[in-house]
């Protein structure tokens, strides 16, 4: 029972006791509990039917891809909390591959095709998203669903390759670039110019901070200027480093396994960190690597090759429903 839940009481007229009880125990499902002679409870469910309804929404990015889909949508389409879930929704679909904070800039474009659920007593919510693409510097990356044989979520862009890689583009999922990678950076502290060998991010103080891939810990532990360090190696090649930390996440040390995503440590500025923020470099060999330039994590794997036609077949009707705003069975909302 969460904060906001709504019981109603029945009483009868002359009765000093509820005669029934009714609270809505899911999205789906409205609990009634009714008193009988011996004060006992008899219990009924009764379920609430849902339908899906598709949506296109589209427009051009202004200041941010977040406030351009919110703006774009009404609440008589989706109420505030649900557009917000699509927004995070479609940062999780394109999180190897697109950084929203830093790869998205003003102008570019975007169109996404998702489902809202609606009740047979009026009530609205975000369902999911089904095929969206993003024109990054006129650059189209699509992205379509098509679950896995165990009706699991999955995504794949166009050419049919997941939309999974081996590291995640970003450490962070609150983030700003305030400083990028150089070979002669001026350092605010030490006055001097010298190698900026990775990116930092700007975050608020403890926010946490994720594993861009699975590995093992190489070092959790203070590092000079780096302050509190994480470096996780993901295979016999790569690695990536996580300074400035405040702390560490629960259960990480050297040696320790992690997964992608896991929570490693909270955004700090210990070591030589003018305010909170989190420098991260990747390693190539020993060598740091622009991430940017040198993210190296290739193309997702591909579909199988059994389940191939199914896909493009899939991907035909998705693409047919996001890109022909004339379909009369897809509302379109747009802003620019």
């Amino acid at each position: 029972v969460r904060s906001g839940t709504v019981f109603n009481f029945r009483q009868r007229h002359g009765e000093d006791a509820p005669s029934a009880v009714v609270v809505r125990a899911s999205y789906d499902q409205r609990l009634t509990l009714v008193r009988t002679a011996d004060s006992g409870w008899t219990p009924s469910v009764e379920a609430i039917a849902w339908h899906d309804e598709p949506f296109v929404v589209e427009g051009t990015v202004t200041s941010s891809v977040s406030d351009a889909i919110t703006g774009a949508i009404k609440d008589d389409l989706l109420p505030n909390e649900s557009r917000g879930q699509l927004v995070w929704s479609l940062a999780d679909v394109f999180d190897w591959s697109v950084d929203f904070s830093r790869d998205i800039q003003p102008g570019d474009r975007f169109r996404v095709l998702a489902e809202r659920m609606v009740s047979s007593e009026g009530e609205i919510r975000y369902g999911r998203i089904l095929a969206a693409r993003l024109d990054i510097s006129s650059h189209p990356v699509y992205a379509f669903r098509f679950d896995d044989p165990n009706g699991n979520p999955a995504f794949y862009d166009d050419q049919g390759h997941s939309m999974k890689r081996e590291l995640l583009r970003a450490p962070l999922e609150f983030k700003r670039i305030s400083s990028g990678f150089s070979r002669s950076r001026y350092h605010p502290l030490l006055h001097y110019s010298r190698p900026h060998l990775g990116i930092d991010f700007g975050a608020a103080y403890g926010a946490p901070v994720r594993s861009v891939g699975k590995g093992t810990i190489t070092w959790a532990a203070r590092m000079g200027d780096y302050g509190n360090l994480v470096e996780i190696r993901h295979n016999s090649t790569t690695t990536t480093r996580y300074a400035h930390l405040s702390g560490f996440g629960e259960g990480i040390h050297a040696g320790a396994h992690v997964e992608q995503g896991q929570t490693i440590g909270y955004v700090g500025a210990s070591g030589l960190a003018t305010g909170p923020h989190l420098h991260y470099e990747l390693r190539i060999n020993g060598v740091a690597v622009n991430p940017r330039r040198s993210f190296g994590t290739g193309d997702g794997a591909p579909i199988a090759p059994a389940r191939r036609p199914a896909f493009l077949d899939e991907k035909a009707r998705l693409l047919q429903l996001m890109e022909q705003p004339e379909n009369p069975n897809v509302a379109v909302h747009s802003v620019d």
